[in-house]
C-alpha cells in the first residue's frame, strides 16, 4: 500500500538504534572461528557488514539463507506470494517451498546466490534464481531446467493418474532470473530491464507451452529507475540496494515494507551468526567468481588465439594468390619474350629472305 500519511520514517525508525563502530567490534564474538571468518571477508565486504551492524545501512537479502528466512512462507506467506505476483502480473498463492534437493539439476562451480523452487496452490512451479553474474547461454540453460521440472512433473503426475492421465493435467512452469550482473545479451537490450518470454507462430496459431522463462537485471534496473512508482519497483529495489537512501525511499512510498526491514535489523541482535551466514556465502561466491574470471580470461586469449590464426590463414591465402599471380605474371613475361624472340627471328629471316631475292 502507498504511504498517504504524509508521514516519512528515518533510518532510525527502519534499522534501529545506530551504534559507534567501536562498539560494533565490542559486540563481535573474539572466539577463533568468528574471527577467522571476519578476517577472509574481502576490505569491501567487512566495511559493508560493520556498517550494518552499526545500523548505518541495510543488507542484501539476495543470499540464499538470507533470503529464504526473510521469505519464509509459513511466517510470512503473503511476501513472496506478493513479490511472485508482480513479477508475473497475476495473482500467485503459493503452497510450498520445495526442497532442492532432487527436484532441479545442479551447477558445478555455480554464481547462483540465492534458488528457491516454490509450488503453488494452482500445483504450478516457479523458480527464483539470483545471479551474482549472468550466466553464457541463458536461454538454453533456462530451458533444460524447465525441461526438467517439466519431465519430473510429467512422471510424477502419469504415475499418479495412471490411464486417466492427459497433457492438460501438466501445470506450467516459471524459471525467473534476477541478475546482479547481467550478461551480454541483456545489456545490449538497455535501458530494458525486464525480459518476458513470449511464444507465438508466424501463422497466428494458438498453441500453449509450459515453460516460460522471464529475466530480470538488477544492475539495468538500478541504473533507469530513480523513483519508485509501483510495487514492482519497490521489490527490485528492495532486492538489489542496501544504500539508506534507497531504503528510506522506499518504505516512504511503501510503509510495509518497514516490517521486513525489521526482521532485517533482528540479524544485527546476532553478529556471530550474522557473519557465518554471511562469509559462507561470500566465499563459495568469491571462490566460483574467481574462477569464471579466470574462464572469461581464457577465453579472451583462446578468442583472440582464434583471430590471429584466422587472420594468419587469410594473409597466407592473400600471400599464396599473390604468388600464384607472380607466376602467371611470369609465365606471360617469358611467352611475350618467347614470342618476340620468334618475331625477331622471323624478321631476320624476312631480312635474309629479301637479301637473297635477285
Amino acid at each position: 500500500m502507498n504511504n498517504t500519511s504524509g508521514i516519512f520514517p528515518s533510518l532510525t525508525d527502519i534499522l534501529g538504534q545506530p551504534i559507534s563502530r567501536e562498539q560494533a567490534l565490542s559486540l563481535i564474538p573474539d572466539d577463533y572461528t568468528t574471527q577467522d571468518r571476519l578476517k577472509q571477508l574481502s576490505p569491501a565486504s567487512y566495511e559493508k557488514l560493520l556498517s550494518f551492524l552499526q545500523g548505518n545501512s541495510g543488507l542484501l537479502i539476495t543470499y540464499d539463507n538470507f533470503f529464504k528466512k526473510i521469505f519464509d512462507p509459513l511466517l510470512h506467506p503473503n511476501r513472496i506470494q506478493d513479490f511472485l505476483s508482480c513479477i508475473l502480473q497475476k495473482e500467485i498463492k503459493t503452497l510450498q517451498i520445495l526442497p532442492l534437493e532432487g527436484i532441479k539439476l545442479s551447477d558445478t562451480g555455480t554464481f547462483v546466490m540465492m534458488d528457491i523452487v516454490i509450488e503453488t496452490t494452482d500445483g504450478e512451479i516457479i523458480d527464483v534464481e539470483m545471479q551474482k553474474i549472468g550466466y553464457h547461454f541463458p536461454g538454453q540453460r533456462s530451458d533444460c531446467y524447465a525441461s526438467d521440472f517439466i519431465m519430473r512433473q510429467y512422471n510424477r503426475i502419469k504415475a499418479q493418474k495412471g490411464k486417466t492421465f492427459t497433457y492438460q493435467d501438466l501445470k506450467p512452469i516459471y524459471i525467473i532470473i534476477l541478475m546482479e550482473q547481467s550478461s551480454s545479451e541483456f545489456k545490449n537490450t538497455f535501458p530494458a530491464y525486464i525480459h518476458r518470454e513470449i511464444r507465438s507462430y508466424d501463422s497466428g496459431a494458438d498453441v500453449r507451452h509450459l515453460s516460460k522463462n522471464i529475466y530480470i537485471s538488477l544492475d539495468v534496473f538500478k541504473s533507469v529507475v530513480h523513483n519508485i512508482t509501483n510495487k514492482l519497483d519497490a521489490w527490485l529495489t528492495f532486492l538489489s540496494s542496501d544504500k539508506p537512501e534507497d531504503i528510506i525511499n522506499l518504505v516512504s512510498a511503501y510503509p510495509a515494507f518497514i516490517d521486513l526491514y525489521h526482521d532485517i535489523a533482528e540479524f544485527r541482535k546476532d553478529p556471530k551468526e550474522l557473519i557465518y551466514m554471511y562469509s559462507e556465502a561470500l566465499s563459495i561466491l568469491d571462490r566460483n567468481t574467481a574462477f569464471y574470471m579466470i574462464d572469461e580470461k581464457q577465453k579472451e586469449i583462446e578468442d583472440l588465439q582464434a583471430l590471429v590464426a584466422e587472420q594468419t590463414t587469410s594473409l597466407a591465402e592473400k600471400e599464396n594468390t599473390l604468388a600464384e599471380k607472380e607466376n602467371t605474371l611470369t609465365e606471360k613475361e617469358n611467352a611475350l619474350a618467347e614470342k618476340e624472340t620468334t618475331i625477331a627471328a622471323l624478321q631476320a629471316e624476312i631480312a635474309r629472305l629479301k637479301k637473297n631475292q635477285p
